[in-house]
């Protein structure tokens, strides 16, 4: 009797060991609404957040998340081994991690105090002539950051960008309609916004580390990951947190 228990007790013991190696790194960008502390139940809720739980329950992949500031983000993942990452495209390339898909798709907008002239694509030109629009660093949003017609202000965070607007200092901030809201929301300066220009659109998608494109547990969060899109529930996961990203939000022109 004593033998089938140890075996039975070892069979265990390598059983947890094998789950243990297959875990997987999954990085993501601690901003809200993609992925924020919540205070009240000191857990990390969000966009991404949910959408990667629901990626661990049905794939079966031992998925850790790891929810970091942007800077520790594009540093972390390329550094890693079988890992995996939640952001904007434009964050990495090819040789940092493969595409597995498109996660979601949201408004890149511009903002400008209320009462701001922002209709098209030439008031925001001559918006931005004399104090320039607040841009996050590394971040391109389509050709916008090529525009030499748009003079353009470096800022470090959104909520950093929103205070300077608010102040004088910048005449505007760009970047995603959902993170800019959120970002708003939280300082206390959604009132004093304007409804915002589209002037292109974004997209978070999924990587992995080149070599392990082809994995087993690549496969099995691309098509869990396909799933959830064809289901609808992705499309759930946002509505929870903006019931129309585009409304209030002129196109530019």
């Amino acid at each position: 009797m004593l033998p089938k228990v140890l075996s039975s007790l070892f069979f265990c013991l390598v059983c947890g060991l094998v789950q243990t190696a297959q875990a997987v790194n999954l990085y993501l960008t601690e901003v809200a609404p993609f992925a924020f502390f919540k205070e009240g139940r000191k857990v990390y809720d969000g966009i991404n957040v949910r959408i990667a739980n629901e990626l661990r329950r049905r794939s079966g992949v031992a998925i850790e998340l790891v929810i970091v500031p942007s800077s520790r983000h594009i540093l972390l993942f390329p550094a890693d081994t079988e890992a995996y990452s939640i952001s904007q495209a434009e964050n990495f390339t090819d040789r940092d991690g493969s595409i597995l898909s498109e996660v979601t798709q949201f408004p890149i907008i511009v903002v400008a105090q209320r009462g701001a002239v922002l209709k098209n694509y030439e008031d925001l030109i001559n918006l931005s002539s004399e104090k320039g629009i607040g841009m996050m660093r590394r971040l391109s949003y389509g050709n916008f950051a090529q525009d030499e017609r748009v003079k353009k202000v470096e800022i470090n965070t959104l909520e950093n960008g929103l205070r300077m607007l608010e102040i004088g200092r910048i005449a505007g901030v760009v970047g995603s309609q959902p993170a800019i809201l959120a970002a708003a929301e939280k300082i206390g300066l959604r009132d004093i916004l304007s409804s915002g220009l589209v002037i292109s659109y974004g997209s978070h998608v999924m990587r992995v580390r080149p070599e392990f494109a082809s994995s087993p547990a690549a496969r099995a969060i691309s098509s869990s990951l396909l799933a959830m899109k064809n289901d609808g529930s992705i499309t759930r996961i946002l509505d929870d947190f903006m019931k129309d990203p585009r409304s209030g939000s002129q196109t530019a022109k």
